[in-house]
């Protein structure tokens, strides 16, 4: 049995920043996940420059939704968003992922008891509706859309200009200067795998991947 996340003593608030573009069949998914945290003070950061999904934003005092032009990259909308973000703490909220409860709690947890500056899973479960696989990383390794991190810190390490791995860069550098806590998923998280990914995910059939026949959400 998964240990519940010991919150902490004084709360600060937390942005989950959604980046969308063009995926209105997964933002409500995202939304849900953010409405059902176990973690009080949080706010919800849309930031879409595709689709109208203005119709898919709830009426929530904690959910703002930021329309804009394109980027012309990935790591360039990350790093304007955060600056529109409110929380002290962000964490990434990416809109086709599913995030369960205690997920925020969790993570707050550990950015408090480590006293590091990012923290995010090594090991996260993968699915594309049917299959299930589990990526397995090592400790200097977090998986980008499992990111939480002191905003103090992004402002003094920005994510590089590029379209394709600029958590990579930004979670190596966290890793360098020793500044970055990792840990497994404890089935609170899992990433879908689609054709509309940002970036391609192709499990492999040995290390870092492995398969998981038979599995269901929410088991060990």
């Amino acid at each position: 049995m998964r240990p519940a996340a010991i919150l902490p003593r004084h709360f600060v608030l937390v942005t989950c920043l959604c980046l969308t573009r063009n995926r209105r069949n997964w933002l409500p998914q995202a939304i849900a996940c953010f409405e059902s945290q176990t973690y009080p003070d949080r706010e919800l950061l849309i930031v879409a420059d595709g689709d109208d999904v203005s119709d898919l934003v709830p009426q929530d005092p904690r959910i703002r939704l930021i329309v804009t032009g394109p980027f012309p990259n990935i790591g360039a909308k990350r790093n304007w968003a955060n600056v529109q973000a409110k929380g002290e703490i962000i964490a990434h909220w990416d809109d086709d992922d599913h995030s369960a409860p205690g997920r925020l709690a969790g993570q707050m947890t550990r950015l408090q008891v480590s006293g590091k500056a990012v923290t995010g899973y090594q090991s996260m479960k993968f699915t594309d509706g049917t299959s299930w696989w589990l990526y397995t990383g090592n400790a200097a390794i977090a998986m980008g859309t499992s990111l939480c991190y002191r905003r103090a810190w992004w402002m003094a390490h920005p994510f590089p200009a590029q379209q394709i791995g600029e958590d990579a860069t930004f979670v190596g550098l966290a890793a360098q200067e020793q500044e970055l806590v990792t840990e497994g998923d404890l089935n609170l998280m899992y990433a879908t795998i689609h054709p509309g990914n940002s970036c391609a995910r192709q499990p492999g059939s040995g290390p870092p991947w492995s398969e998981l026949p038979g599995y269901r959400w929410g088991q060990a």
